[in-house]
């Protein structure tokens, strides 16, 4: 049962271990922060690294928001079902993480990030 809490909270560790590693890459590569917004300039490696970053965190994003709470009034409406909610609102829970711990972040990077 815990495995499937963990399997659960695995997109998310995920994500965030994408935009810190997005982050380190991007002081690395430039030796500090965009000047401005896009990615013009940036190493070859780099872009391909945001590239990732923006598919896995868009579909992501777009399963969380539009996908699970469909998949939690199903969960809740069909009786055999309900026990696998608390494993979808854990998406839900994962999202708001997520967005909270980008005030750990440089801002500079974040300010990057959401333009």
């Amino acid at each position: 049962m815990k495995k499937w809490y963990l399997f659960a909270c695995m997109p998310y560790a995920l994500a965030i271990i994408i935009f810190y590693s997005v982050a380190i890459h991007m002081q690395i590569a430039l030796k500090g922060w965009p000047d401005g917004i896009g990615t013009r300039g940036f190493p070859e490696s780099l872009l391909f690294h945001v590239n990732i970053q923006g598919w896995y965190l868009s579909v992501l994003g777009i399963f969380t928001v539009f996908v699970v709470p469909i998949i939690i009034l199903l969960c809740l409406i069909i009786p055999k079902w309900r026990h696998f909610s608390i494993y979808f609102l854990l998406q839900i829970i994962g999202l708001v993480i997520f967005l909270l711990q980008m005030f750990f972040a440089p801002d500079a990077y974040v300010y990057w990030f959401w333009d």
